[in-house]
């Protein structure tokens, strides 16, 4: 019984890039991360990489929909600038012994004036318990540009060379376009807007917005269009260390809780 409703819940949630989404400040809005320049493009968009100016450690931890088992994710990461660019490592792994993705990437980003450019090579181990296990590799871009000081504008192709989960069953890892925007309208008030399309699929539109009290404090929120997600969201900022919180609802699936950690390195 447990192994049933484990696959039904990864079959309703199977068009999602659980990586992609790892990383709290932008979860608890809505996911609305490609025009983010932080040390989370590492899991978001690449391109923003080369707006990171300090050696970032970063952690994060999903339990998707309360399942005690199977439906969890976790990644870490480490981002560096280099004389060329930023530079960013990170592994992931989502599931359990039933089934299971384990991604190990490297990123590099590059800045030129107001524009900055990233490509990530990524391997992919995909294991199912009762088939057995295989392996592939993709390769996304993405970029950012500052259009003003409170305007950004990012672009994020995921699996470029439309590699396949499996020569078995042809079954492609998805690949996507996304585009959207952050503004800053204020000192504490920041938007972010992005649609998501990939073929075959309803294109998700995703609104997000953050509200910072004393520069530490962020409060957040979201919605994504695609069966109408709601996200809300908490961040704590102390010196080096920053520390958020996300909570996602499904309709039909119930709550999902992430946790990540990012710890500035002095260079």
């Amino acid at each position: 019984m447990k192994v049933f409703v484990f696959l039904t819940v990864l079959l309703l949630v199977s068009f999602e890039n659980f990586a992609q989404s790892l990383g709290s400040p932008a979860a608890g809005m809505a996911e609305a991360g490609v025009a983010q320049r932080s040390a989370w493009a590492a899991f978001y968009n690449v391109g923003g990489l080369a707006w990171c100016k300090q050696t970032t450690v970063i952690a994060g931890y999903d339990n998707r929909f309360g399942f005690s088992e199977g439906l969890h994710a976790a990644g870490v990461g480490l981002v560096k600038p280099l004389g060329f660019g930023v530079g960013s490592l990170s592994v992931y792994r989502f599931g359990d012994a039933l089934y299971s993705e384990d991604q190990i990437s490297l990123g590099l980003s590059h800045q030129v004036s107001q524009f900055s450019f990233g490509l990530r090579l990524s391997g992919y181990q995909y294991h199912v318990e009762t088939v057995g296990t295989n392996f592939t590799s993709t390769i996304d871009v993405g970029g950012v540009a500052q259009l003003s000081s409170d305007l950004a504008f990012g672009m994020q192709i995921t699996n470029l060379t439309q590699a396949k989960k499996s020569r078995v069953t042809q079954e492609k890892i998805p690949t996507r376009i996304q585009t959207g925007v952050a503004y800053r309208p204020g000192e504490s008030v920041s938007l972010a807007v992005e649609v998501e399309h990939e073929a075959g699929e309803s294109t998700n539109a995703k609104i997000g917005a953050e509200y910072t009290v004393l520069k530490k404090i962020s409060f957040r929120c979201g919605i994504q269009t695609v069966e109408f997600q709601q996200f809300f969201g908490l961040g704590l900022a102390h010196q080096l260390l920053q520390i958020d919180y996300a909570l996602r609802t499904h309709s039909e699936l119930g709550l999902s809780h992430q946790l990540s950690l990012a710890y500035k390195l002095r260079n």
